[in-house]
């Protein structure tokens, strides 16, 4: 429930009209008396600016969605929340793990596995098109096609991505 300003600062003045009673038949000075009032008042004035800027982190909103999340929360989630994108490869071709490039290592992960095993004779184990074309047994001018079509998927794929 939000803080009533006027219906907690009439309960401060009156329990302080009794007060004030109290301390002038006590025989405390009036200037000493206003100087308490003073400070109880300063008090009640920091007290209310604390409940009115302070919001609550209760134990509910972590466990509600994002969209129900307080503005308080979502700041704090954004300052604490580290976003790393995960890539699989696929087992038989790990290479493809150690490159740090993520639009290229986008791009290889969305070629289909026959032009990755050609890739990965190719670029990795660095067999030249004779030797891929015996062991695909396809002319040497079809090994040199299908490479100069990966080449160019993965050089368009790679420009489209950085713009």
């Amino acid at each position: 429930m939000a803080f009533n300003k006027g219906y907690e600062l009439k309960k401060f003045e009156a329990h302080w009209e009794k007060l004030r009673i109290e301390y002038a038949e006590a025989g405390m000075a009036d200037d000493a008396i206003q100087k308490m009032y003073d400070y109880d008042r300063q008090q009640f004035n920091s007290e209310r600016t604390c409940i009115e800027r302070t919001q609550e982190l209760s134990n509910s909103s972590f466990e509600c969605s994002e969209d129900e999340t307080s503005p308080l929360m979502q700041k704090y989630m954004e300052a604490t929340t580290i976003v790393d994108t995960y890539h699989e490869t696929k087992s038989s071709f790990a290479w493809i793990g150690e490159i740090e490039n993520e639009q290229l290592l986008t791009a290889l992960e969305n070629l289909d596995d026959a032009d990755l095993k050609l890739l990965t004779l190719y670029a990795y184990e660095g067999y030249n098109t004779v030797e891929l074309s015996k062991v695909y047994h396809i002319a040497q001018q079809n090994i040199s096609k299908k490479i100069l079509r990966i080449t160019k998927f993965l050089k368009n794929f790679y420009f489209r991505g950085v713009e």
